[in-house]
């Protein structure tokens, strides 16, 4: 199994823990549908009604199988005795058997009984229980599912994309490695309801056919469905699909495109060239040859384009046109969603043709508001009394008259949505705004469809019937100061879904800002704005609208404004050419944060933030001394400050003082929490990615690898650049040490946007393509010369675009080339870096070795070996110097080769470099 499947697992174990009983009832029913393969009655029947006494948890229509759920912390602690131990007890009472019991009960004529316990089985005890149950003569075939079971059927689940979200909202944890598994496959799910068109085969033969295939007709006739449903079958033929909602945005660049609720804009153009990839554009209304022939210039010869369009925007070669559905497939529809007399399943046919939306709205408002025969004849006339128009009419027509109906019921929802204005709608804010039935309620009546992790969508023309409906409402109003209140309160937090709303609804929180809102609203939206702005980029922009407000009233978003601001302004100096103009502003700055912090009550969040950055600016002007001391008060005065913690463990790592730097690493790596910042998390992962924190690496990274990987994987999607940079620092150790784990995090990650020059984040990615190159270089898998040819040519492209300034990157570069052989254009990276240290030497041994010239090999590596006997680096490289000279020498003079690698293994610290070593000198031993 893949291994974030199985790190996927763990967490999922983790999470059931956690949950009550009623939520393990809601959660555990479509797992039991998933067992029996058909719906289930759950006691309750739904989110609204009260529970059923004296019942089973759910069953199916004829309770031959019932489902019954468990979540007592001790479930299955009495089944860790022995058997003859068992039998001794009074084996009713324990709760397992008290469940069956009680299900039987309730349910006599059942043949079949599924166990759910959120609970972990350990030691075997499933077994006792099993063993139990024979013993005292149950006759009905009883399931037991620990929650690894569980856990285990959601992992062989997981393409099922709409049981997925089914059942997501209850692994907060889980759903974090789910995002990362479903990363380079952002489809949205398939309703469970689909009908199967005959047109598909007709446009799968034109995708075949052509790089860019048109699908194009009037809104509603099923374009997007259509080709979702493609998309779904044609899976396994690609190995990366993705699905772009474009909306009404016109611009389109490869390499820069916004996906799904991804914080950074994806390159589809690196993806597409590499990797055998199927895009999705839904919605384009751009000029298709411009596309076609961008395409075809970068693209892989297996990669393709479907586009869909409210009109035919490219030659008829390329173009479907898709039409009604037939009588058949319309009939269908009806069938799958409402149960009703066929002649009246005629009738609607009649009146309203092969429309999918139109079909679909008028069932769901048949269905929901359970009609009797004389109410659905008395709506089908009112349906016939629409004049004869063109079917977009018609189809808004009709989502008008259905939104209408439930006008008074989702008053706030549809305010909601008519605020967002989008297709796609962040759940966090919903939830936040509305409550979690919020989305539930729509969802149930099929207005909103959860479309991934952490965003629902909704049609097009369903989205205008409510904005025509709700623009003005006067609910709008209050709608929009609650969101700039969630914000005001969540600023300081900035947990994931914030990231997610700010990313997905950037467009709403910038009109926002320019609406005539109080000052506290706006300066809540530009903080949020700031946080998902790249500010490498956009500094002078950004400066420019935080200096446009007063924050002189010394409350918690004037000083986050005023915090960004100064760091701002502070990064936007060339400290090589002003470090006079940065030291004045640094002090300039401390003068303004010491005034206000006199100010603020002791003990406040307040005062901890402000604090905390005078104690950083310090830092950032070099005086260390003043800004250790600064830290180390203010942890006696907040000792929980983790971002203290931090700031103290980097000064500690540049003094080289490794004890201390560790005691803070046990102290937050050693005590995750939810409430604890990602930020921070990262950020010391990012620490010890230095080889002499081994003993941490061990203990927080290879002893639990499934929370790292979650962790990483948490923050995918929402914190910009930062997990890039950490898997970067730690690709070496990863691919080397964790080789299945690196693998499937680098598989997983999205190729970023690299149109707006974030060069950090491009050579991070470089970094980590690069080590995945090592390890597959290195490996025996069946398609390793591809993934070699794959992941080189995404590296090069991104170490290029990165544009290296200075020797630590231009060296990077070299290596790299010198990794995948291209030996010529490595020499032009070691060429300009200025300072030649003993990695330079080591490069450039490596570079003649690779070219022939062992001779000038072997004088670069002596330097190398000479600067670090020196200490002109950590003597812990003097062994891999070591170890490349033996290489050098294997070929002209074996018995000094094995001279050298023998005292490279008496320096070598690492066991399993040692062992690899050990091996290697035994083989050149046995040819002497």
């Amino acid at each position: 199994m893949d291994f974030l499947k199985r790190a996927l697992i763990k967490k999922v174990v983790d999470d059931l823990i956690c949950l009550n009983g009623t939520e393990f009832e809601y959660f555990c029913k479509p797992i039991f549908e998933i067992i029996v393969g058909e719906e289930s009655i759950h006691k309750g029947s739904n989110l609204f009604a009260k529970p059923i006494s004296r019942t089973v948890d759910f069953s199916t229509n004829n309770f031959e199988i019932v489902g019954q759920c468990g979540t007592d912390n001790d479930y299955f602690d009495v089944f860790g005795k022995k058997f003859k131990e068992l039998i001794n007890l009074k084996l009713e009472n324990t709760k397992p058997i008290k469940d069956i019991k009680s299900a039987l009960k309730n349910s006599s004529q059942c043949s079949k009984i599924i166990l759910f316990a959120n609970q972990e089985a350990k030691g075997g005890r499933l077994d006792s229980v099993n063993k139990v149950i024979r013993h005292i003569g149950i006759k009905q075939e009883v399931v037991i599912l620990d929650s690894e079971s569980i856990a285990t059927i959601v992992a062989e689940n997981i393409g099922n994309q709409r049981f997925i979200f089914s059942i997501i909202d209850y692994l907060p944890t889980a759903s974090q490695i789910y995002s990362a598994i479903s990363m380079q496959n952002d489809l949205p799910p398939l309703p469970h309801d689909f009908v199967v068109r005959e047109d598909e085969k007709s446009i799968i033969e034109a995708i075949n056919q052509s790089y860019v295939s048109v699908v194009h007709g009037v809104s509603g006739i099923g374009k997007s469905k259509i080709v979702l449903g493609i998309a779904h079958k044609l899976k396994a033929e690609f190995d990366s699909i993705i699905w772009v909602n474009l909306g009404e945005h016109k611009n389109f660049n490869f390499k820069s495109v916004k996906v799904g609720d991804f914080d950074n804009n994806l390159n589809l153009a690196n993806l597409c060239s590499t990797y055998k990839t199927l895009v999705i554009l839904d919605n384009f209304f751009g000029d298709v040859s411009d596309i076609k022939s961008e395409f075809e210039s970068f693209a892989r010869d297996e990669s393709r384009v479907i586009i869909t369009s409210l009109e035919k925007i490219a030659d008829k070669e390329i173009c479907f046109h898709l039409s009604e559905m037939t009588n058949s497939e319309a009939k269908e529809v009806i069938e799958k969603r409402i149960d009703i007399d066929s002649k009246y399943i005629d009738e609607i046919v009649e009146h309203i043709g092969g429309h999918p939306l139109c079909l679909e709205l008028v069932c769901q408002i048949i269905r929901e508001e359970n009609y009797n025969n004389h109410e659905i004849h008395d709506f089908l006339e009112e349906i016939g009394q629409i004049t004869e128009e063109i079917v977009q009419g018609k189809s808004q027509t009709i989502s008008d008259l259905v939104i209408g109906k439930y006008a008074g019921k989702f008053r706030r929802e549809f305010s909601l949505i008519s605020l967002l204005g989008a297709e796609q709608v962040s759940n966090y804010i919903f939830n936040k705004i509305l409550g979690a039935r919020a989305i539930r309620n729509l969802e149930k009546v099929s207005l909103i469809v959860r479309s991934g992790v952490n965003y629902s969508s909704i049609h097009s023309i369903v989205l205008l019937s409510i904005k025509n409906l709700f623009d003005s409402a006067t609910e709008i109003h209050d709608i929009k100061n609650e969101l700039c209140e969630v914000l005001w309160v969540e600023n300081e937090y900035k947990k994931s879904g914030y990231y997610s709303f700010c990313v997905m609804h950037n467009d709403l929180l910038n009109k926002l800002y320019r609406d005539n809102l109080c000052d506290k609203h706006r300066k809540s939206l530009l903080y949020a704005i700031i946080q998902t702005t790249d500010n490498l980029v956009f500094k002078s922009k950004l400066i420019a609208e935080i200096e446009g407000f007063d924050l002189s009233n010394n409350n918690f978003e004037d000083i986050l404004l005023l915090i960004e601001n100064i760091e701002l302004k502070l990064i936007s100096i060339d400290r090589k050419l002003h470090e006079e103009k940065y030291q004045l502003e640094s002090d300039e700055m401390i003068q303004k944060l010491n005034k206000i912090n006199s100010a603020l009550a002791d003990g406040s969040n307040i005062k901890l933030l402000v604090e905390h950055h005078i104690a950083k600016i310090y830092l950032w002007k070099g005086d260390v001394v003043t800004s250790r001391n600064l830290f180390i008060e203010l942890l006696n005065k907040f000792p929980d400050s983790e971002q203290c913690m931090l700031q103290l463990a980097r000064i500690y790592d540049n003094e080289k003082s490794y004890d201390e730097v560790e005691k803070y690493v046990d102290k937050v790596l050693g005590n995750v929490s939810p409430e604890q910042s990602y930020s921070v998390i990262l950020s010391f992962y990012d620490l010890i990615s230095n080889s002499k924190y081994k003993s941490c690496r061990e203990k927080y990274i290879q002893n639990r690898v499934e929370d790292f990987v979650a962790d990483i994987s948490f923050t995918l999607r929402s914190s910009f650049d930062h997990p890039y940079r950490v898997l970067s620092s730690l690709s070496g150790y990863l691919g080397y040490n964790l080789p299945e784990a690196f693998k499937s995090l680098s598989y997983n990650l999205p190729a970023p946007d690299n149109a707006n020059k974030n060069t950090k984040l491009m050579m991070a990615y470089a970094d980590i393509q690069m080590a995945l190159y090592r390890l597959y270089k290195y490996s025996n898998d069946e398609n390793k010369e591809q993934k070699l040819v794959e992941i080189s040519k995404l590296a090069e492209q991104y170490y290029i675009d990165s544009q290296p300034s200075n020797d630590y990157e231009n060296l990077k570069v070299a290596k790299f080339f010198i990794e995948i052989g291209r030996y010529g254009q490595a020499g032009i990276y070691l060429d300009k870096i200025e300072k030649k240290d003993p990695f330079f030497y080591q490069n450039t041994a490596k570079r003649l070795r690779g070219m022939g010239d062992d001779e000038g090999a072997i004088i670069a590596i002596d330097k190398s070996i000479e600067g670090a006997k020196r200490g002109d680096c950590g003597a812990w490289f003097l062994p891999s110097f070591l170890n490349d000279k033996a290489e050098i020498l294997i070929k002209s003079d074996i018995n000094e080769a094995i001279k050298v690698i023998f005292e490279a293994i008496d320096k070598q610290n690492d066991l399993k470099t040692k062992k690899a070593w050990q091996a290697k000198a035994d083989r050149w031993a046995a040819n002497c």
